[in-house]
């Protein structure tokens, strides 16, 4: 062996020397691989396993319940506002479920019966039922010294009957026609209160309204995605519009982009807006953009609505 060895170059011998280091290099980077990428995901997994419990203890923390003396308020719950609810700390799901119990014609008889409400906080409703109050025609405040304390309730005179439960979740019954949401400042929770809207419907209006610069009539909700004709009319006597909250697209300002991101407006109109408005300089009225064989016939009257050829400024003027 030796003489072989001996019998190569020592160009060769260094080249051997070189493959060898290569050779067991590779084989203990083979065997090692396993261990290090092991360890690496342990760490790793221990690491989301730490920020999941973060998310979690702050989503917790979120949600808790601040609630002082200023906030507390008499109030009926037959008869309490969406925002008066808000301000006792009512939110979300549990403001929903206390709009649909009522709609659905059960009506609260005695302080307790708010613990029917699917969602609401335990500790939120025992501060809340001593504040329950029938007889009142307007809001009293609480004074700072003269707080009413809660009753000593234990777990099972707190607990919710599961068939009231059930009923709340799965009934959508029909708004009362006392009910009334203007649909252009209404936010998603809002349109949730509706018969057959839910949340991804109610998404889909305000970004509809936010592309369309706002409602002149509530026909327009039926070009919704997913809204039904049916839905609209059923929900009629619940809604209102307020036409002057529009914003309005200045054809003399608005840029390509912006025209032909409004939904009746595609983009050979708004092409043809930019090029009449170059060649002329400025347009004088909206009538001349309505007479452009680009503009569809059955959007004609209501495109008006949504063009000017002022600033909103002069317009106050």
């Amino acid at each position: 062996m030796w003489k072989d060895w001996l019998a190569l170059s020592k160009r060769e011998q260094k080249g051997f020397v070189v493959l060898s280091i290569i050779l067991i290099t590779l084989i203990g980077f083979y065997f090692l691989t396993p261990l290090i990428f092991s360890s690496q995901q342990k760490r790793g997994e221990v690491y989301s396993a730490f920020l999941n419990w973060t998310d979690s203890v702050n989503a917790i923390n979120s949600t808790e319940i601040t609630l002082n003396s200023d906030t507390l308020f008499f109030f009926n719950p037959n008869e309490v506002t969406i925002s008066k609810l808000q301000k006792l700390g009512v939110n979300g799901d549990a403001l929903i479920n206390w709009l649909k119990y009522r709609e659905s014609g059960s009506s609260f008889q005695t302080p307790e019966d708010i613990l029917k409400i699917y969602l609401l906080d335990s500790a939120l409703t025992v501060k809340l039922m001593p504040y329950v109050k029938f007889n009142t025609d307007g809001v009293q405040k609480v004074r700072h010294d003269k707080l009413p304390v809660a009753e000593n309730r234990t777990n099972s005179e707190l607990s919710i009957d599961s068939n009231s439960l059930n009923y709340i979740r799965n009934t959508k019954a029909k708004p009362e026609e006392s009910f009334v949401i203007e649909i252009n400042s209404a936010d998603t929770a809002e349109f949730t209160v509706l018969k057959g809207i839910g949340s991804v419907l109610s998404s889909r209006i305000v970004s509809y309204r936010s592309a369309l610069g706002g409602f002149f009539d509530v026909e327009q909700l039926k070009e919704v995605y997913g809204m039904s004709a049916n839905t609209v009319d059923e929900n009629r006597t619940s809604l209102s519009v307020d036409s002057l909250a529009i914003t309005k697209i200045n054809v003399n300002r608005a840029s390509l982009r912006r025209l032909k991101k409004h939904p009746y407006i595609d983009f050979y109109l708004a092409k043809a807006i930019i090029e009449y408005r170059k060649e002329k300089g400025s347009i004088k009225s909206v009538e001349e953009i309505l007479l452009f064989k680009e503009v569809k016939p059955e959007l004609k009257n209501k495109l008006a609505v949504y063009l000017t050829i002022e600033d909103k400024k002069q317009n106050k003027k």
